[in-house]
């Protein structure tokens, strides 16, 4: 029997797990027998999935849902065994508010992100004035756009749907799933769907008109995403990484492993990982699970070329607040999901979801409210630079005129997450096949993460399983 290959996962968010899964699963089922580590360099593992349970409330730090439309993180979960667990979000209130002067206002009915299905929500709609809402009428005549470069998705809303379109609903609806500003984020990389409609159809409004089923009636209904796509797990998205980590005991796992820098040894192209603690590390291959400006930070005395690609990706900082009430305490309905916030209101917050309302099981205690605030991006950076307290304080005065809260939270839990969600800017698809081009001239590096093809757990899952077979092949 030969020697195992050796390889080296660095970083156990979700891309590195399910890389390291995919891996193990392969070699199962083959002759090749692999010896996989992952190193984290935080004291546990799931990256930005992180679940917390306290007096009957879930709170998730970081995402509290994946989609399934890509379905990727559905495929795994079933895989796992996890499929009972899944839950969807609560049918009879799926809908979404957008903040216009301290007061919520319905998305209208049908509307997706940027686009109207239905002329008379629009038509009925308080969040635009009259030659708003004539100007995103007649979108279907606007002359579809030729060429092939890429432009901005306040470019694109602006061209087909005017100004207010865009600063009404447009960036804070796309605002509130990339924490990115609409003039600098890539179309391509972000919103293909639109540029294929506007391509094949002449006009995103024809298009939604022409896919339109006769089945999808109380999807119509629902404002803002498509909401019946938005899974979770009972249990928190935590048992996903929890379960992941159970099914591949063969996996070395290291924790509070931070790794300096990575190279290869020319002689025989295998990889040396050093870590700050003085360890060195050798590895037939190596694949970066990490966020873009860590890969550079571990290629630049190896590779400054590549490293200075990978610095081309720029990251923000974002956190979630949640803020626990009895329901009395609050006025507001909450008849929703929650609600976004344009940049146009000048607030802190980008938006904020009435967890106990989305999903089931959030809170157990019936009279009572969870809400979740999300803060920080691109257009609110400065936001972060608060201490908590003064952060949870400024939060609740500008929550009080909107819900109208009449007592303090019962407790908050506040989490930050530093550099954390990748930007993806005009030309994003161009600069990451650049960078994966450079990456192939060193036999046994491969990258991985959000960065690259997607910021969603799908998107992560996807990814790296794919990353795993390329792995496999050419250790094989």
């Amino acid at each position: 029997m030969s020697a195992a290959k050796k390889i080296i996962i660095i970083g156990g968010g979700i891309s590195g797990l399910a890389a390291a899964y995919r891996l193990s699963r392969l070699s199962k089922q083959s002759y090749l027998f692999l010896g996989i580590s992952i190193l984290e360099a935080r004291p546990r593992f799931g990256g930005v999935i992180e679940t917390n349970i306290r007096d009957g409330f879930l709170m998730e730090g970081g995402p509290d849902s994946f989609i399934s439309d890509k379905p990727w993180a559905l495929e795994l979960c079933r895989e796992l065994g996890l499929e009972s667990e899944i839950i969807q979000t609560n049918p009879n209130m799926r809908r979404s508010f957008i903040l216009s002067g301290n007061k919520l206002v319905p998305v209208p009915e049908g509307f997706y992100l940027m686009a109207p299905a239905s002329l008379g929500a629009l038509v009925r709609t308080p969040l635009l004035s009259v030659p708003g809402k004539v100007r995103m009428a007649v979108e279907w005549m606007v002359p579809a756009k030729k060429g092939a470069e890429d432009e901005s998705v306040a470019s694109f809303i602006r061209r087909r749907f005017g100004r207010e379109a865009l600063e009404k609903i447009g960036q804070p609806m796309i605002g509130g799933i990339y924490t990115a500003d609409p003039e600098s984020l890539s179309l391509q990389a972000t919103f293909p769907k639109f540029l294929d409609m506007e391509k094949e159809c002449g006009s995103v409004t024809r298009a939604f008109m022409q896919r339109r089923a006769p089945d999808q009636s109380a999807e119509k209904k629902a404002s803002g995403p498509r909401y019946s796509l938005f899974l979770s797990l009972k249990r928190g998205l935590d048992s996903l990484v929890s379960v992941l980590m159970e099914n591949m005991p063969d996996v070395e796992r290291l924790v509070s492993a931070v790794v300096s820098h990575v190279a290869q040894n020319p002689r025989n192209q295998s990889w040396k990982i050093y870590l700050r603690d003085g360890r060195e590390l050798q590895a037939d291959a190596v694949c970066l699970a990490v966020p873009a400006p860590h890969a550079a930070n571990m290629l630049a005395d190896f590779s400054q070329e590549l490293a200075a690609d990978l610095n081309t990706i720029p990251y923000e900082s974002v956190a979630t607040l949640h803020l626990i009430f009895s329901r009395e305490d609050i006025k507001h309905p909450l008849n929703g999901f929650g609600f976004v916030v344009p940049a146009q209101e000048k607030k802190l917050m980008l938006g904020c979801t009435f967890s106990h309302v989305k999903f089931p099981g959030r809170a157990l205690e019936e009279n009572s409210v969870l809400l979740r605030v999300f803060l920080g991006g691109a257009m609110q950076r400065d936001v972060l630079d608060l201490d908590d307290q003064s952060l949870e304080q400024a939060v609740l005065e500008e929550l009080d005129p909107v819900l109208g809260i009449e007592s303090p939270p019962r407790f908050s839990f506040l989490r930050r997450w530093n550099q954390s969600m990748p930007q993806y800017h005009v030309g994003h698809q161009k600069r990451v096949r650049e960078i994966f081009k450079k990456a192939e001239s060193y036999p046994g590096l491969f990258l991985t993460g959000n960065a690259y093809e997607g910021v969603g757990i799908p998107d992560c899952i996807h990814h790296a399983n794919r990353t795993a077979e390329k792995m496999f092949s050419f250790l094989k």
